[in-house]
């Protein structure tokens, strides 16, 4: 990646916790929704589906998992570093350190090691310095816990009898399982057309036409229609 084209942005390491327990949770509920379901269910669990417990365990593995990333080097992150004690601390839960730096310095996996990860305050502390205002560049997170994105539903297929399939069908299956869509949720055309024009087809760029028709196939007729449904009833005309 050239220096020009790289992504500054940093996050607070609050921040990417949160983005760290969100992919953990929902990769959890995935997992989970096979463990019950099977590996080729169409139903997809929410996260709210999971019970308490599970989404607990997947926060915990989650901060586990940004502080191995830390030790391990796997993440870099910057903070603030003061090793001059505080004169007065009223209590363990204040801060036990003053006159940070100014600038933030890099954190070296040896003091990750070192030092406890104080949740509450967001610092790092060892008994002989404390870390604040840490961040972490958003772009080391995304490449260790990419955005998740929902994987198409196919029932399990026998090779000598798999169904006939086209790259177009493939992404519109693929747009059905990214937006959620049922009989009782359907989304916007706009919004359904402006996901397939950022997407590829055998390495081309999907036309608007194609992205306009594809848009369309995937939502219902009455959708497509807009306003209410039509209700079938008796024919209440008079037999001549």
């Amino acid at each position: 990646m050239a220096l020009e084209t790289l992504d500054r942005t940093l996050w607070s390491f609050s921040t990417a916790l949160a983005h760290v327990e969100r992919v953990t949770v929902t990769e959890r509920a995935r997992s989970w929704q096979r463990g019950i379901l099977g590996d080729h269910a169409t139903v997809r669990v929410a996260v709210s589906d999971l019970p308490g417990s599970v989404v607990k365990m997947a926060r915990r593995g989650a901060r586990d998992g940004l502080l191995i990333a830390l030790r391990d080097g796997y993440l870099r992150a910057t903070g603030r570093r003061s090793n001059t004690p505080a004169l007065f601390a009223a209590s363990a839960s204040d801060g036990q350190w003053r006159l940070h730096a100014t600038d933030p310095g890099l954190i070296t996996t040896t003091e990750w090691r070192e030092g406890e990860f104080n949740f509450t305050r967001g610092a790092l502390t060892s008994p002989a310095w404390d870390y604040i205002d840490i961040e972490v560049p958003a772009f080391m997170v995304m490449t260790v816990w990419p955005e998740f994105v929902p994987e198409a539903a196919w029932p399990a297929q026998d090779d000598r009898t798999a169904t006939y399939t086209t790259p177009y069908l493939d992404l519109m299956q693929a747009a059905i399982a990214h937006f959620g869509l049922t009989a009782e949720n359907q989304d916007k055309k706009d919004c359904l057309l402006d996901w397939f024009l950022t997407q590829q087809v055998e390495g081309e760029p999907v036309s608007r036409n194609l992205a306009d028709a594809m848009a369309t196939l995937i939502r219902l007729p009455s959708a497509q229609r807009g306003g209410s449904k039509r209700v079938l009833g008796p024919d209440l005309r008079r037999a001549s």
